[in-house]
């Protein structure tokens, strides 16, 4: 009967092994088409959705878009801003680091929020405190009770070869990694036994007591302060955490944040003078459109011609479109950082409408309110010249990205110096030291607590222990992979040294250009307007000037105030652009990057403020 109980239980679990831990073959996808007939699809792709919690918020805007026209664009329906204003609003409002082309819905993983310097302090695998945490002290308790009971070959143990016992084992202990890589040891162990042994010195029971002291220091691969803060208690080669390493992490990630908070400044001024150039163009476009309104009425008498009623009636309908175009705007890309150069090259796609809600979503503004974002501010227009070798030296010492590269060459650095420790030997020097109490309690006459601080038994050890592999095959890798990570890295900050020279030259040539351009879009424009009163002069003279003329003059007059418009932001995000190749953006801009004193610890929160002048 027990045997066949004993085949049907092995049976069982051979099936469950078949059976149970069989993986299903998942089902693939069929995709038809409209003239597919009505065949019914194997598997369906179902809609999933996570369960709402107090960590999902739900943003929800009232206002719907409101239509807007030349006529309703009143001063009751504009909120005038200064750049300085959308820089406050949008630092102070945003802890997520927003982008003109919304990439926090395309690819949020790769967005840098003002928490990401946080969450790499406390990253509990690589940060900081973890490597603090391997020079903890730890605690270690436990008691364990054991019942024996069972029959040997040796009638001199327990009676006749039966042995009882009843054991409980007790220890307590602390140990303590040093930063010389050394492991200090204490602990107290208490040993309760009671047994049926007939040759017992103590019937029935007997207390054993030991406090024990160890120390384990490393003399060659893991020893001394400058390893083990690189690479950390028990590094192998690959594997390095040591304080030293966290933080530079730390520092990198530090200057990853800086350099996010640098591109959203430059896109809020992008965006900024983007909303200033489209209010310049409708208004220009408006104003040429009114010119010709007007020569179409003056048409009207029964002398002209069908065919220049005609002509001017196109240019009138043209010029119309064109402020409704101007008004509303595309949904297309404008000025963006690195679009040409680091900080933005100014692409006047104009649109009031879309200009003005780009601006709002980087600010964190509602994007419909009823209102209409206005600058104040305007372009500068005043000459500034820059020194080429004070420029470019600060160009290569505040520039984000040659600081950050900086600190990987530095983390590169640390990583051999503690991957050729690994070339070395383990050679570890142990000492231990014991002393013992023994007797029939644990407390009180012949107890083991008495034995034990009486001094009666003591016991020490010292020694070494040796172990190196053959050939350091894992050692030697890990130090060539370190030289040729530190090779590529200094080659990487050469060119980006060579980039910078590029990028801060194109910087300084653009803005001597973009001047140099203003003034003779500003000479042009007075031309024109010069032109065009002379041509009203000679109506209100009673002679006639040809209308292909006048209609020309009109299409250049707006050409002329576009031009100059755009000259003008030109010159200005030039401006802005040399602060974005040599670094100084943010105090350029007003702004500092300050730690947050809150709840949290105020090393490892972090945000931007802006600060009025």
């Amino acid at each position: 009967m027990l045997k066949l109980l004993t085949t049907l239980g092995l049976s069982a679990s051979i099936c469950t092994c078949f059976v149970g831990c069989q993986f299903q073959r998942a089902r693939g996808f069929r995709f038809h088409s409209a003239r597919t007939t009505s065949t019914v699809a194997t598997t369906q792709l179902t809609q999933a959705d996570a369960t709402p919690s107090c960590n999902m918020p739900y943003y929800l805007e009232e206002a719907s878009p409101t239509d807007f026209d030349e006529r309703t664009i009143t001063p009751d329906r504009l909120r005038h801003m200064s750049l300085q204003e959308c820089l406050s609003h949008g630092l102070g409002s945003s802890r997520i680091m927003r982008d003109l082309g919304v990439t926090v819905v395309r690819s949020p993983q790769s967005i840098i929020s003002n928490l990401d310097p946080a969450i790499a302090f406390t990253d509990p695998r690589i940060g900081e405190q973890a490597a603090l945490s391997a020079f903890d002290a730890n605690l270690v308790a436990s008691t364990f009770y054991d019942s024996n009971d069972r029959r040997l070959n040796n009638e001199f143990i327990g009676r006749n070869g039966f042995f009882e016992q009843d054991l409980n084992t007790t220890q307590i202990g602390i140990s303590k990694r040093a930063a010389t890589g050394g492991l200090f040891t204490i602990r107290d162990v208490t040993i309760y036994d009671r047994n049926n042994q007939t040759s017992n010195t103590f019937l029935p029971l007997s207390w054993e007591s030991y406090i024990e002291a160890q120390v384990r220091q490393p003399l060659l691969q893991g020893a001394g302060v400058q390893f083990n803060t690189i690479a950390g208690p028990g590094a192998t080669p690959g594997q390095l955490n040591g304080v030293l390493l966290a933080r530079v992490r730390t520092d990198t990630n530090l200057i990853d944040f800086e350099k996010s908070v640098r591109d959203y400044v430059a896109e809020i001024e992008n965006a900024y003078w983007d909303l200033y150039y489209a209010y310049r163009d409708l208004e220009a476009r408006i104003a040429v459109r009114d010119i010709a309104e007007e020569t179409l009425a003056s048409l009207a008498n029964a002398d002209t011609s069908i065919g220049k009623r005609a002509q001017a009636q196109e240019q009138v309908d043209r010029l119309q479109s064109e402020v409704i175009d101007s008004l509303n705007g595309r949904a297309i890309d404008g000025t963006r950082t690195n679009n040409g150069s680091t900080g933005g090259t100014f692409r006047g796609t104009g649109g009031v409408r879309v200009s003005e809600r780009k601006l709002r979503s980087l600010i964190g503004l509602p994007i419909n309110d009823g209102l209409l974002v206005s600058p104040t501010d305007t372009p500068s227009v005043a000459k500034v010249v820059f020194d080429w070798h004070s420029s470019i030296q600060q160009a290569l010492t505040c520039r984000e990205e040659l600081r950050r590269q900086r600190w990987v060459i530095k983390q590169r650095e640390l990583e051999l110096i503690a991957n050729r420790n690994f070339l070395k030997p383990q050679l570890d020097m142990v000492s231990q030291y014991r002393m013992r109490g023994f007797g029939r309690n644990l407390y009180g006459s012949a107890s083991a607590t008495d034995s034990l601080f009486g001094n009666e038994f003591q016991e020490w050890q010292l020694g070494v222990e040796y172990q190196a592999p053959v050939g350091f095959r894992r050692a030697h890798a890990a130090v060539r992979n370190s030289e040729l990570l530190l090779v590529r890295e200094s080659e990487i900050l050469r060119e980006q040294e060579r980039g910078i020279h590029l990028g801060l030259s194109n910087a300084i040539n653009e803005a001597n250009r973009a001047y140099e351009n203003l003034m003779l879009q500003e000479k042009r424009l007075q031309s024109i307007v010069t032109q065009l009163n002379a041509i009203d002069a000679k109506e209100s003279a009673g002679e006639k000037a040809e209308l292909d003329v006048r209609l020309e003059t009109h299409r250049r007059l707006l050409d002329a105030r576009l031009r100059y418009h755009q000259a003008e932001v030109e010159y200005t995000l030039s401006l802005r652009n040399i602060n974005v190749e040599k670094g100084t953006l943010l105090k350029y801009c007003n702004v500092w990057l300050n730690e947050a004193l809150g709840h949290m610890d105020p090393a490892v929160q972090y945000f931007a403020q802006a600060r009025s002048q």
